[in-house]
């Protein structure tokens, strides 16, 4: 899981704080060393919180991400059948409806934990219109 891209810049701006907690609290040389050993722990303690958030996420997508597959492929699938079953002139519309669906899982197949939300949207709406299709021929 690519968690790590956001450990360095928290990681800055937490070394930025114990500076400036270094500054402004610290009187003598043990409090100084009790000071930065409290604020290295938290610093670590809160970059892992922040990974372990990051992964949340990371699996969160993923379960979408393969929810969609399975929807489109499902959907794909039964339109494949309606497909094979259909008159001459249904065909070409069935046959639109899959390659749209099929675009549509590219993306989805494709898709990164950056871009899901923007591809969700859009897959949704794509999906929504098929089957509104769909339901209107029946």
């Amino acid at each position: 899981m690519k968690t790590n891209f956001l450990k360095k810049p928290i990681t800055l701006i937490f070394a930025g704080l114990f500076s400036l907690a270094m500054m402004t609290q610290c009187d003598s040389p043990s409090s100084t060393e009790n000071t930065a050993n409290e604020v290295g722990e938290e610093t670590e303690e809160a970059v892992d919180e922040v990974g372990d958030e990051m992964e949340a996420i990371g699996e969160d997508f993923q379960a979408e991400q393969a929810e969609w597959e399975t929807k489109l492929e499902d959907k794909i699938s039964e339109l494949n059948n309606e497909l094979n079953e259909a008159s001459a002139e249904a065909k070409d519309e069935i046959q639109q409806k899959i390659d749209k669906l099929n675009q549509q899982l590219d993306k989805v197949e494709n898709s990164t934990e950056e871009s899901w939300n923007d591809i969700k949207g859009e897959v949704s709406r794509t999906f929504e219109e098929v089957e509104e299709e769909v339901d209107s021929n029946s």
